[in-house]
């Protein structure tokens, strides 16, 4: 992993810290010596991300929050502010889908709670942070889209892809805007991610057919992403803004 010391320091808040992509940024950010803010809904796994981090000298705090509701969003971001003294990154890796799906037997409940999980999730964590992101000498959004929200496939879910395409264009809006101020907003679209929450949606054979459509041959494990989520923090990545970082291995090129 490089090393950017200008981390050392900085307050970074995650959601959906408790397990896969959203886990492996907490120990990354946490590895470069910024404070880190594990934010999820499932408080008891995320306190093990916690804890882990905390064991090898890191600075870390769990906070329950559900980021479809904006009360818990905006209590998650204010605990973090007053308890590691400001904000200086917020990284939206909550998400996600419960089946594979196509839109015919899609009941629109189900529709809701995948668009709301994902997109107005990202929209109120977003909107929360920016008020404590201009105050900030180095201000950050980096949100977690996907490559369902870049491209179509099949074996996903309707729901998924339509909302991570709408996470991309959320952050360009973002980026455009909040320019002004110094804070960037930039995307990663991971391609499936070898995670807990993957293998059980897909089955063995399933991950082999993707892996062999990727030109690397294989799939990615989380840390890969995590490591791209880092470089984006980071005072190397200062004028990238707005753009898509296209984490599949060369599956999908753009």
């Amino acid at each position: 992993m490089a090393v950017y010391p200008e981390l050392a320091g900085r307050v970074v808040a995650i959601t959906g810290a408790a397990q896969g992509i959203g886990a492996s940024t907490a120990r990354a950010f946490a590895k470069q010596g910024a404070k880190v803010a594990a934010l999820d809904i499932d408080e008891k796994a995320a306190a093990e991300v916690v804890r882990e981090i905390t064991a090898s000298g890191g600075n870390a705090l769990v906070v329950r929050t559900d980021v479809t509701d904006e009360q818990s969003v905006q209590d998650a971001i204010a605990r973090t502010v007053t308890e590691l003294g400001g904000l200086d990154v917020l990284v939206t890796s909550a998400g996600g889908y419960g089946r594979l799906a196509n839109v015919e037997d899609m009941p629109v409940d189900e529709w809701d709670r995948t668009v709301a999980l994902n997109m107005r999730g990202t929209f109120l964590c977003c909107k929360s942070v920016i008020p404590h992101l201009k105050k900030s000498k180095a201000g950050r959004i980096i949100t977690i889209s996907s490559i369902s929200g870049r491209t179509i496939s099949s074996s996903t879910s309707p729901a998924y892809g339509a909302s991570k395409a709408a996470v991309i264009q959320l952050t360009r809006f973002l980026a455009y805007t909040l320019g002004q101020y110094g804070i960037t907003a930039n995307s990663v679209a991971p391609i499936t991610t070898l995670t807990a929450r993957v293998r059980a949606l897909r089955t063995q054979e399933n991950i082999e057919q993707i892996a062999a459509q990727v030109p690397l041959k294989r799939l990615p494990d989380p840390d890969e992403h995590a490591n791209v989520v880092v470089f984006l923090a980071s005072d190397a990545a200062s004028y990238l803004n707005g753009t898509v970082m296209d984490t599949n291995g060369g599956k999908v090129m753009m």
